[in-house]
């Protein structure tokens, strides 16, 4: 249950909704990525990436591993369907 309430807010959980909403699920993945991230930093595994190797991903924050999630996770970028003259 602490879990569920990590990822709803009180109204959402007041109706009885069982996931969260599509809306809010890059903040989520971010979140879960970060738990990730943290996990792996506490058993030693992590590699880094780029510059950020595992020393300064040990020195982060919660929420600066979060921001660092978000800053590395893919976006889609669809380029238009109709060709314009």
């Amino acid at each position: 249950m602490e879990c569920r309430k990590q990822l709803l807010n009180d109204e959402e959980i007041q109706s009885g909704i069982l996931y969260p909403p599509t809306r809010s699920i890059r903040d989520i993945t971010a979140e879960v990525g970060a738990a990730v991230v943290r996990a792996t930093v506490a058993e030693e595994l992590a590699e880094g990436r780029c510059d950020v190797g595992p020393r300064e991903l040990r020195q982060m924050s919660k929420e600066e591993t979060v921001e660092y999630v978000k800053l590395n996770m893919w976006y889609p970028v669809y380029s238009p369907l109709v060709h314009e003259k």
